[in-house]
Formats: structure tokens, sequence, C-alpha cells
């Protein structure tokens, strides 16, 4: 019994510098987009541009950041960034981003190591010939996922083949504390979001650092076995968000359908950060299947927010709209 005729997507994240956006989604920094498909990073962020809501670019592309930038113009963007041992080079990546016109950097905190990708190794996961990663100097094993030579593959030296996996990523700083975030600060004025959040604790303490945002994400479910999913972890840290004073929540984590999203709304998040279907769509077409999958997942929300009575983003953000397994509900709804 509301009025929804003409449900409204748009939504606006000043803090992050992102204005205008047709519905709260982002696609999520994939790495190596180019083994999806040949146009890789540049389709994607055409696609987004296309389409109104943000690409955040990967540090583990294998496009330049620069191209990147030009590819999407001026639709709004951000930038995925690994601290790395190397204070200069990693001072140059963030100048970099902020010449090909990020609005926000996503400092990654939940992988300082790589975490053990078993599938990576049993597969012998390489990148195809004649990709690198183009923003990253891995050196001369960046094209190798295992040190082993000869015609008999079939015993896989599985620590060896991690090491070399590990060495491709460049050198991430394992030293990485809060108090870095000092030396964050004084190397750029962009907005500093720190994506691998998923306790009360360290979202409250990120707000008091002072943070611009905090991204619920537990890397795909890829780093640490075990960790909790992030719709589960989501609640948790909307509170330590909004009990510290409040900043930016972005989600993501099995994000596939518009109801996904709106599940992500209603918790608390403000913008829902998509990965694999984008990443499908870019393997099947491209630019054009990155714009369907958005195509799809934006009509998909609408229609949800339809059915469950939010004729706009703010009001898609109620906690009443979700009850989460073993809750009881409030008295309101009984």
């Amino acid at each position: 019994m509301v009025d929804v005729s003409d449900v409204d997507t748009t939504t606006h994240v000043p803090a992050l510098g992102l204005h205008n956006l047709a519905a709260p989604l982002l696609i999520a920094p994939v790495a190596m987009q180019r083994a999806a498909h040949p146009d890789g990073e540049c389709a994607a962020a055409r696609a987004c541009a296309a389409h109104s809501i943000p690409y955040c670019a990967s540090q583990q592309s294998t496009t330049a950041i620069e191209e990147i930038g030009r590819a999407g113009g001026d639709a709004p963007r951000m930038f995925q960034l690994y601290v790395l041992s190397d204070r200069e080079a990693t001072t140059k990546l963030i100048r970099r981003a902020e010449s090909m016109g990020a609005t926000a950097l996503c400092i990654t905190v939940d992988a300082p190591v790589l975490g053990r990708r078993e599938r990576d190794v049993r597969n012998r996961f390489e990148l195809k010939a004649g990709l690198k990663l183009a923003n990253v100097d891995a050196g001369k094993n960046q094209n190798k996922s295992q040190d082993q030579t000869g015609p008999d593959k079939s015993a896989v030296d599985a620590k060896r083949a991690q090491s070399a996996i590990a060495r491709r990523i460049g050198g991430r700083d394992a030293s990485l504390t809060w108090d870095h975030l000092r030396w964050l600060r004084s190397v750029t004025r962009l907005p500093l979001v720190l994506k691998g959040i998923v306790t009360y604790a360290d979202a409250a303490r990120a707000v008091k650092e002072g943070v611009d945002g905090v991204w619920v994400s537990n890397h795909g479910g890829r780093q640490l076995d075990g960790s909790p999913a992030t719709l589960d972890a989501l609640p948790e840290v909307v509170a330590g968000v909004n009990g510290a004073g409040g900043c930016v929540v972005i989600f993501d984590g099995g994000v596939r359908r518009g109801t996904d999203a709106l599940k992500a709304l209603a918790l608390g998040a403000d913008l829902v950060a998509v990965g694999r279907p984008a990443a499908w769509g870019l393997a099947c077409g491209g630019e054009r299947g990155v714009g369907k999958a958005v195509e799809l997942l934006t009509e998909e929300l609408r229609t949800a927010m339809t059915l469950a009575g939010c004729g706009d983003v703010r009001s898609a953000r109620n906690r009443e709209l979700v009850q989460v397994v073993g809750e009881t509900p409030p008295r309101s709804r009984l």
C-alpha cells in the first residue's frame, strides 16, 4: 500500500565523489580482466560509463591505469590499492590513480599475504601469453604459476606453485597497520575506503580513524577459509559504523540478483558491489556483456524495490525489510 508507480533507483554518495548514479551498484575490482576478454578493463569501464554506475579499477589489472581512465571518460571511478612494501612505488600508483580521475582509493586490508589458492595451484593458473599485470612490476615470474620445468607436470609441487603465484602479485606490505593511515593521508587527498572489514570493532575503529568508507568484503571467500559470509557480517559492520559516527558502507559477496542488492541495502549498505556477474558478462560479450549484466541487475533491483514497497533507494534502506535467520522479529512485524 505504497505508491510505487515511479520507482527511483538513482543515488548519490558525495563522500566518495559519486553523484547521479543510476543505481546503488558498483563494479568491484576484479583482477586480470583481459584474461576474460581482449578488451578487458577498458570494455568494463566503458560499459559502466554508459550505464552511469561507478567502476572500481583493480591494481592487479591487465590494462594500465591511464588507459582505463581514458576508456571511462568522465564517468565516476575508483581505484583499488594494495599498499606495497615499496612506499615510492605505492605513491606512484596513487599519483597515477589521481591522474586517471579516481574519486576515491579503496585500500585492501584483508590480504597482507596471498591466501592459499588451492584451485589456482591445482589448475596451474597463469596469465595468457602476452598479458601481464600492467600496474605492478612483479618481475620475471609474472607469467609463471610454478617453477617446474620438464614434460611431467602431474606431480605439482604445491608449495613452489603457491610461492610463484604470490610473487606474481607484487610485494604487498604485511606490516600494514592503522598507523599507516597517517602516511596515506600525507600522500593523497582522495577519500579513503578500507576494503575487507567484517567486524564491529574494525568498523568502529575505521570511523574513529577518520576513513571515508568501509567495504564489507571477504575477498570472494578466497583468502581465509571459514571467514564469515559478508551478508552475515554486514549488520555488525553497519552497527559499528553508526555507533561511531558513520561513514559510507560498501558491500560485496554473492550478489547475483537484484534481490541480493536489496537485501544489502536493507541491512545498511550504501553501495552494492558486483564482481563475478560483470566478469561473466565480460567473458561472454565484452562491453556489451558487462552492460547487459548491469541492465539486468538494475531492472531486477527496481522490480524488487517495487514489490517491497520502496519508492526510492532511501526507503530501501529499511531494516524491517529483512529478517536474519534466528532473529526475533520486532513487535511491529508480529
